[in-house]
């Protein structure tokens, strides 16, 4: 539990890093030219459940083994719920009668993940195999010395 608590700000930081980045992309693709500073705040209170439910997921406090696929689906379905409700409360989701308003949703929450997850594993070949061997070691039950 020590473990869960200590990593979650480091889990919100990159949650709220990729949030921006994906925040940014999506709006020059659209041709906005300026981000109100309001979608920062609101993009950061949305990073601050979603990196919680990230270390809860991916993290090994509470589910040590399982599969990469499966830990995702426990993240993603539960976070896409939450944030298109963020989506509705912050006004960024307006039409709500509307059925291409949920595919939108859709296709821009999966064009998200995907770009997390290539975040993702840029940073986790970027950290190298001595990652990989050190959470296999925890994993299994031993000691992490460094």
């Amino acid at each position: 539990m020590k473990n869960f608590i200590k990593n979650i700000p480091a889990q919100i930081a990159g949650t709220y890093t990729i949030m921006s980045i994906c925040f940014t992309i999506i709006s020059f693709a659209v041709g906005a030219e300026t981000i109100p500073v309001t979608r920062l705040a609101e993009l950061f209170l949305l990073s601050v459940p979603g990196g919680i439910w990230m270390e809860f997921s991916f993290g090994t406090c509470f589910i040590k083994r399982m599969a990469d696929a499966k830990r995702a689906c426990i993240f993603v379905v539960p976070f896409a719920a939450v944030t298109f409700i963020c989506g509705v409360l912050f006004r960024w989701i307006t039409e709500l009668t509307r059925i291409s308003t949920y595919i939108k949703f859709a296709g821009i929450f999966l064009v998200c993940l995907g770009i997390s997850i290539l975040f993702f594993e840029v940073e986790h070949r970027i950290r190298g195999k001595k990652y990989t061997e050190k959470l296999k070691e925890y994993q299994k039950g031993g000691k992490i010395n460094d």
